[in-house]
Order: C-alpha cells, then structure tokens, then sequence
C-alpha cells in the first residue's frame, strides 16, 4: 500500500491508472515469455519445425488476433474495458494451464496460439480504449500512454528473459505455467481500474441500436475512413506492420540458421527491444504536448524500418543486438503517440469499434505475408525475406512522410 501511494505520488497517476498499467504490464510479461520462448521457440528448437510450421502457427496467432480485435471492440462499447478485459484474463488462464500440463505437440501449439491470439486480442483492445475512459485531455492522455508504454516495456523484456530463464532449466512449455500465475495476479488489478468517463445518454442510444460483430466493425471502417488522423494511422500501419508477418514466421529460423545461437537468444534480444522501448517511451513522457502529432508517427514508423534493416542485414550477433536496441527505442515512441491520436479523434461512444478495427487491421496486415513467406523462404533464404522486409517498412514510412509534409505546406 505504501509503494502504491509513492507511485501515486511520483509518477502524477490515479490509482485506476495505476491499476491499468498493471494489467497491461503483467498480460504483455506473460504474453511474450510464452510466444517467444514456449510458442515459436518451442515450434523451432522443441519439434525441429521448418517455415511452414513456424508460419502455421504465426498464422493462426495473427488470425484469432484479429478476430479477437473485432469481436472485442464492440463488446468493450457496451460493456466497457474492465469487465471485457477481466474475462479476457480469465479464459487465459484457464487454457495457459491446459497447454502447461500437456506434452508439446503441433496440434497442441496450434490451440495454444489460437488461445493466445483471441484472448490478447480481447486484452488490447480494452487497453487501448481504457485511457480514454479515465482522461480526456490530450496532455493527462499523452502522459498516461506513455507510462503505459514505459511501464508496459518493461514488462515486455521482462518476460523473454524470464522466458529464457524458465527454458534453461524446465521444458519450454514450463512457459505456460508462468503465464497462468501473472495472468491471474492481472485479474485484481482489473478489477481496480474502474472507469471515469462514459458516453453520453444520446451516444448509449445509438449504441444500444448497433447490431453485432460485423455491424460494429463495419461502423469502426466507416468512422476510420471518414477521418483523415485515423485514415493515414490505418493505412500507413496496414502497410508497414504487413512487412512484419514476415518476421514472424521468418525471425526464429534467421537466429537458427544465420545468427546460429541456441533458443535462449530469442529471449535475450528480445529483452534488449524491451529496455529500449522503455527509454523510448520515457521520452515521449517528457515531450511538449503540442509536438505529438501524425508526421512525428509517421517518421517513427520509417525509422522502425531503418532498424529492422539494421537488425537482420547482417549475420553478425553484435549489429542483431544494436538492431534490436534501435528497433525498441523506435517502438517507444511509436505506440503512444498512435494509441493517443486514435483516442483523442475517436468519440467516447465508438472508441471499442474504431480502436477494434485498428487492431484487426494490423493484425491482418501481418496475415498476407506468412501466405508467401515460407515459400520465399525456400528460395532465397529466410535472412534474404527480412532484409526485403525491412526495405518495405522503411519506404512505407518514407512514402507517408513525404505525403505528409506536402498536404501541410
């Protein structure tokens, strides 16, 4: 209690917002041990998996991502943040138990990344509508994504070098286990972020006439579309973060095959991403208010592809680590200035549905390469297929960039 009171006191956060940090940092800790080390690890090293098998399983992921993300934002619209995240929590800790008890076969990492992909898929979503919930100014916005980011980042290289930790001296899917014990310490946290804000009574009508699932997403396209801030995050990340199915299904073989390091290093440079997202992140904290804007997103997403270039360019272990460093500052920056525009152009009443859709189409943007990934794989080379990668992030932001600049002046 006396540490809650300081982080109070330190940090200028409510205790909801505390409580809201919390969650996002312990499910992003338990989430990245076990796909990092217990999914994708496990499917490379554990079973000797090729590409296929590495993309079937990223392929599932991402697809019960998506779902999850549209599915769960028209639900966070009627229910709220907290009761949909709390059940979300729950689901997951009942199947991380299943997979941790049960000998790790294909099928088996198939259900888990199924299970994973629609259950953090319900959690995002609610993360990312919840600030909105508890502020609505853009500098108390700006500052609460960020330490969500801060905080969040930390958790996220935490959990790979537990992960790393846990696969060193126990079977990787020991991971779950670990999971399933975060996860529910997340669940009371949950129940401590209670929300602030609601929509108003003519914007609860108009919510209670909205159909189902389809319905909802085809309101969060049309509100997304209709908006230049939301159009450019959406399609400009659609094209950018479609480059990164690659990796997904490409990363676990390129440290097999080109770095030529033992699994635990997928635990460890994902740590290092983490720690410098960290710093990313606190930067933003201390930035003027008024600096947070669309062109300063999208040079972010130009230099997350200079740095993933940086990142698997070489077959050197040295440039993967200053790769990963630079890629997790980029990301630092990154995630809360997009979750910060998308709430603060999204109404109250529709920020599930618009904050939903966004999430599914990242997600799906990762679907479209894991379908020629392997196959390309085969034929040039998994390292070839991300530096390629890389190129497409980078002249993604660039392309924006430019865009940009000449519709302002």
């Amino acid at each position: 209690m006396q540490l809650l009171r300081w982080w109070k006191r330190y940090a200028g956060l409510s205790r909801a917002e505390i409580c809201l940090i919390l969650v996002e940092s312990l499910q992003w800790m338990a989430h990245n041990a076990v796909y990092f080390l217990g999914l994708i690890g496990a499917a490379t090293y554990d079973l000797g998996g090729s590409a296929f098998l590495v993309a079937g399983i990223t392929l599932v992921h991402n697809l019960t991502t998506s779902l999850g993300n549209a599915v769960s934002g028209p639900v966070v619209d009627r229910l709220g943040p907290r009761v949909t995240a709390m059940w979300a929590l729950a689901v997951t800790v009942a199947g991380a138990l299943v997979v941790g008890f049960a000998s790790t076969t294909a099928p088996l990492l198939f259900f888990a990344s199924a299970m994973l992909g629609l259950t953090g898929g319900f959690v995002n979503t609610s993360t990312r509508a919840w600030p909105a919930y508890l502020r609505n100014d853009h500098e108390g916005l700006i500052r609460l994504n960020s330490q969500l980011v801060f905080y969040s980042n930390i958790a996220y290289a935490m959990g790979p070098v537990f992960g790393g930790i846990i696969v060193q001296h126990a079977p990787s899917r020991a991971t779950f286990l670990f999971m399933a014990a975060v996860t529910a310490t997340a669940i009371p946290a949950a129940l401590g972020a209670h929300e602030r804000l609601s929509p108003q009574k003519d914007d609860d009508k108009d919510l209670d006439a909205s159909g189902g699932v389809m319905s909802g997403m085809a309101e969060g396209a049309r509100l997304t579309f209709a908006n230049r801030t939301l159009r450019t995050i959406f399609v400009a990340g659609f094209l950018g973060f479609c480059a990164f199915g690659a990796f997904d299904s490409l990363e676990s073989l390129y440290y097999r095959d080109v770095l030529r390091v033992s699994p635990d290093w997928m635990g460890w440079l994902s740590a290092v991403a983490g720690f410098t997202g960290v710093l990313g992140s606190f930067i933003v904290t201390k930035w003027p208010a008024e600096r947070i804007n669309l062109r300063v997103l999208l040079v972010t997403l130009l230099l997350v592809g200079l740095s993933s270039l940086l990142y698997v360019g070489t077959p050197w272990l040295a440039c993967a680590c200053l790769g990963q460093a630079t890629n997790g500052l980029c990301w630092g920056f990154f995630e809360p200035i997009e979750v910060t525009l998308v709430q603060e152009e999204a109404p109250i009443s529709h920020l599930g549905r618009i904050m939903g859709f966004q999430r599914f189409g990242l997600m799906m943007a990762g679907v479209v390469p894991l379908l020629a990934a392997p196959f390309l794989a085969e034929m040039v080379g998994p390292q070839a297929v991300l530096v390629g990668a890389a190129c497409v992030i980078a002249g993604v932001g660039a392309l924006f960039v430019a865009r940009d600049c000449l519709l302002k002046d």
